[in-house]
C-alpha cells in the first residue's frame, strides 16, 4: 500500500490496485504532468536490489546478458537475466556505486531473479538484498530545488546521505530514500504526486521492456529487442541461455521484436491481451501498458515482424495504431 506520508496528497478519486497508487489524476492530465511538470511517482511496482560481496562483479558477469566488466563509472546499463532456455526472467538497469552493484527492475520479477542468483552463487559470499526504502521517480528533475541537477547530469549516479539518486532517462531520475532524506532532497509541496503507471508510460516511451509477472520466461532477448537496445553482449563469456541467444543472433532467426503502439478501447485492457492480424492469426502480445486518456493506451508489445505493417487489432474491433519499432 501507499506510504502513509503520501495519503494527504491523494486526489478525490485515486486509482488503487495491488501495488498501491496506480493513478492519482485524470489519465490525460497525469501523462501531461509527468512529461512537463516537476512530479513524483511512488514506484511501488519497482525495486532496487543491492548486490554485494567479494567477487560480485565476476559472478554477475557469468549470469547477465550484458558485459558487466565493461560497465564504466557513472554508467547505467540495460541488461537481462535468462533461464537456461534463453527465456528472460528479468530485465533491469544495472550500475555500480562504490564496490556494490544495483539492479533496478520490476517487483514482479525480483523474487525469481534473486532466487536464481542465490542458487548459482554456490559458496560465494555474495548477497542480493532488496532495498526496503521509499522508491520514487522524479520527472523534470532539473526543477528540483534541493540538489544540483548539473551534478546529477554529469555523474548520473549520486549518493546523498542514505539516499541513492540515478538519472534513468532525460530529465527523469529515480531516488531510493528514507522518509528523512525524502523531505530533505525532494519538495513534495511543490511537486505533483502521480501514480506508478505514469512512470510506466515513460518506460514505454523509452522502449524499456521491463518484464512483468505475465511475461516471466516468455520471451528471448531478441523478441523484446534487448540486443538492439544494447542490453546483450555477444563478445563476453557464457551465461544462462547464452548458447540459444547467440545462435539466434548469428543465424538471424528472430521472428519477433519489440514495438511501441497505441490502442483505443472503452473496456479495461491489461498485459494479458493478445494481438491478431486481419486474418485473425496471432500477431503478438502486449507486455507493458499505460492508460493515457479515458479510452486510450500506450503499449510496448512483442509482434511478429511479418505482421507489423499489417492491420492489427484486439478482438477484431480495437485497432492497433502508430506502430513503431526500436530504431
Amino acid at each position: 500500500m501507499i506510504n502513509d506520508f503520501f495519503v494527504k496528497f491523494l486526489t478525490k478519486k485515486p486509482v488503487m490496485d495491488d501495488y498501491g497508487l496506480s493513478y492519482n489524476h485524470d489519465f490525460a492530465d497525469e501523462i501531461q504532468m509527468i512529461k512537463n511538470n516537476y512530479s513524483l511517482s511512488q514506484l511501488s511496482n519497482k525495486v532496487l536490489i543491492k548486490c554485494s560481496g567479494e567477487g560480485v562483479d565476476n559472478f554477475l558477469n557469468t549470469q547477465f546478458t550484458n558485459d558487466i566488466k565493461k560497465l564504466e563509472k557513472n554508467e547505467i546499463l540495460l541488461s537481462g537475466y535468462c533461464n537456461p532456455k534463453g527465456r528472460l526472467i528479468s530485465v533491469f538497469y544495472i550500475f555500480q556505486l562504490d564496490k556494490d552493484y544495483y539492479l533496478y527492475t520490476t517487483l514482479d520479477s525480483s523474487e525469481l531473479l534473486i532466487k536464481k542468483l542465490n542458487m548459482y552463487k554456490m559458496a560465494l559470499k555474495i548477497d542480493f538484498v532488496p532495498i526496503n526504502e521509499i522508491l520514487v521517480g522524479v520527472s523534470n528533475i532539473k526543477e528540483n530545488p534541493n540538489f544540483s541537477y548539473n551534478e546529477l547530469l554529469e555523474k548520473k549516479i549520486l549518493k546523498k546521505d542514505n539516499s541513492i539518486i540515478f538519472l534513468l532517462y532525460e530529465n527523469y531520475a529515480i531516488i531510493s530514500t528514507n522518509l528523512e532524506d525524502f523531505q530533505k532532497y525532494l519538495d513534495i509541496e511543490k511537486a505533483h504526486l502521480l501514480g506508478y503507471k505514469s512512470s510506466d508510460f515513460l518506460d514505454i516511451y523509452n522502449y524499456t521492456p521491463f518484464i512483468n509477472k505475465l511475461a516471466i520466461e516468455a520471451f528471448t532477448p531478441q523478441m523484446i529487442s534487448l540486443d538492439t537496445l544494447k542490453g546483450v553482449s555477444f563478445e563476453k563469456g557464457c551465461y544462462p541461455g547464452q548458447e540459444i541467444v547467440a545462435r539466434t543472433h548469428y543465424l538471424g532467426e528472430a521472428k519477433k521484436s519489440l514495438f511501441r503502439f497505441e490502442l483505443k478501447a472503452d473496456n479495461v485492457l491489461d498485459g494479458q491481451t493478445k494481438i491478431q492480424n486481419q486474418d485473425k492469426k496471432q500477431a503478438g502480445d502486449i507486455i507493458n501498458i499505460s492508460k493515457t486518456d479515458n479510452n486510450k493506451y500506450s503499449c510496448l508489445g512483442v509482434l511478429r515482424k511479418e505482421f507489423a505493417n499489417q492491420n492489427l487489432s484486439i478482438d477484431s474491433d480495437i485497432a492497433v495504431s502508430n506502430v513503431k519499432g526500436v530504431e
